[in-house]
């Protein structure tokens, strides 16, 4: 299970590698931080939403259809990463579109219908 981080805590990490002074992998270990991907996630979000990106954002979000194929014509039509893709439509986990896409390859429209 993943571990629940402050908004407060987030912005001071961010701010602390936009000052350039530590990597990715410093400040990990520094904040005892079990990846340096869940860092990057960050700095992304705050580069692309500013501080509203580091927020907390609702769990169990459902998104409908329509919605789901424009994030997924975005990310097609953009060459955009499932980061910055999640980013540009504030969804909190770039997994989900990974899932959207896969289950669009493979099941067409049903794929989803998915609630998620």
């Amino acid at each position: 299970m993943s571990q629940k981080h402050s908004y407060k805590f987030k912005l001071k990490v961010v701010e602390e590698y936009l000052t350039g002074t530590l990597g990715y992998t410093l400040l990990a270990k520094k904040h005892h931080i079990s990846t340096t991907s869940l860092i990057e996630k960050w700095v992304n979000q705050f580069k692309t939403n500013g501080k509203e990106g580091l927020k907390t954002k609702r769990r169990n979000a459902t998104y409908p259809l329509n919605f789901k194929f424009n994030v997924l014509r975005f990310k097609q039509d953009t060459g955009a990463s499932y980061i910055d893709t999640a980013n540009a439509f504030g969804i909190s986990e770039p997994s989900i579109i990974a899932n959207w896409h896969r289950q669009y390859e493979r099941f067409g429209t049903q794929g989803l219908n998915n609630p998620q």
